[in-house]
């Protein structure tokens, strides 16, 4: 099953529903994801933004804001967080 826009590609977790949400990063390059991806790439972002999709569930973007909790590494732009990281020796 293909998993949504937003999923980071080292966050190898299902997604939790379709995608429900637009996560915007500063210069509003931006992602649509499941509430699960979008609150784990809004957490990653540097002013980032969530915007519920048109059919999404009500509280959506709500949820997703709340369930973003910043981690250690603050990423500008979009970009940054969708480019794999490249693979370490064994």
């Amino acid at each position: 099953m293909d998993r949504c826009p937003a999923a980071l590609p080292t966050d190898h977790t299902p997604c939790a529903g379709p995608a429900a949400v637009t996560v915007l990063d500063a210069d509003n390059a931006g992602a649509d994801g499941c509430e699960h991806h979008a609150a784990r790439l809004l957490a990653a972002l540097d002013r980032g933004h969530v915007f519920a999709l048109p059919d999404a569930p009500a509280g959506a973007a709500h949820r997703v804001f709340k369930a973003a909790t910043p981690q250690d590494v603050r990423l500008h732009r979009l970009a940054d967080a969708l480019v794999p990281l490249p693979a370490t020796p064994s």
